[in-house]
């Protein structure tokens, strides 16, 4: 598929998979691996330390209604949702994304890539982008949850980029109709570097199985990267300082 045919099999399923969507970005020479290397560097979520060990780091921007892009340097977040988990709610001061990890050229084309899929579907308001680094680890003795379960995350879309694992049995990813089990759309697990889900959150549910290790001497890690839009209510548009 082609960034059109992407952007029309959203409004037709409200989800799409692209095993080659890193076809769509055009990753140079070196640039997958100076890319990859900054999951190095994450910071644990000591807001889901008592459900999972997940490292992660925030980027954040506003698109305005001109489509011109702010970037947002504040690093507190706070969910729409409330999760069905053990995790310490309200505001989560999470660590910013490193600079050299902005203005990374994959970085740059990968968003500008995200924002021609999606232009179609969005109105003409503003929108909040949070673009999130996760590493799950797990080791010999647990697993650790990728996700909450069959979930939305009170967004508008969500797309879900694979940068890669270590050491992982596989980690099936699966969109749902709804909240039942027998509800499920899709069911497979993401491998190839940029492989990408699209879901229309406000339409469809997603859920992502624990990552565990393959091999019990050594740890196991996955890492993925969130982009995510939100559409901003008239009364909280006012620009960021």
């Amino acid at each position: 598929m082609d960034i059109s045919q992407v952007s029309s099999h959203l409004r037709e399923h409200h989800y799409c998979h692209q095993r080659d969507f890193r076809r769509l970005v055009t990753v140079g020479p070196g640039e997958e691996q100076s890319f990859r290397a900054y999951w190095a560097n994450l910071v644990r979520d000591e807001a889901f330390q008592t459900y999972t060990h997940r490292e992660r780091r925030i980027l954040r921007y506003r698109l305005l209604p001109s489509r011109q892009l702010q970037i947002d340097r504040n690093a507190a977040f706070k969910s729409p949702v409330t999760y069905a988990v053990t995790y310490r709610q309200g505001v989560n001061h999470l660590s910013y994304c490193e600079d050299g990890f902005v203005e990374h050229p994959l970085m740059q084309k990968l968003l500008a890539t995200d924002l021609a899929v999606i232009g179609p579907h969005l109105t003409e308001q503003t929108y909040t982008i949070d673009i999130h680094q996760f590493r799950v680890r797990a080791d010999a003795q647990s697993s650790s949850p990728t996700t909450s379960g069959i979930h939305q995350d009170g967004l508008d879309w969500v797309f879900m980029h694979f940068i890669g694992q270590s050491n992982t049995v596989p980690v099936v990813s699966e969109v749902f109709a709804d909240e039942a089990e027998d509800s499920r759309v899709f069911k497979l697990p993401m491998e190839q570097f940029l492989e990408t889900i699209v879901i229309n959150d406000r339409r469809l549910y997603h859920r992502a199985g624990d990552v565990r290790p393959q091999v019990d001497s050594a740890p196991a890690w996955r890492d993925v990267l969130l982009v995510s839009l939100r559409s901003v209510p008239a009364e909280s548009q006012a620009q960021p300082a």
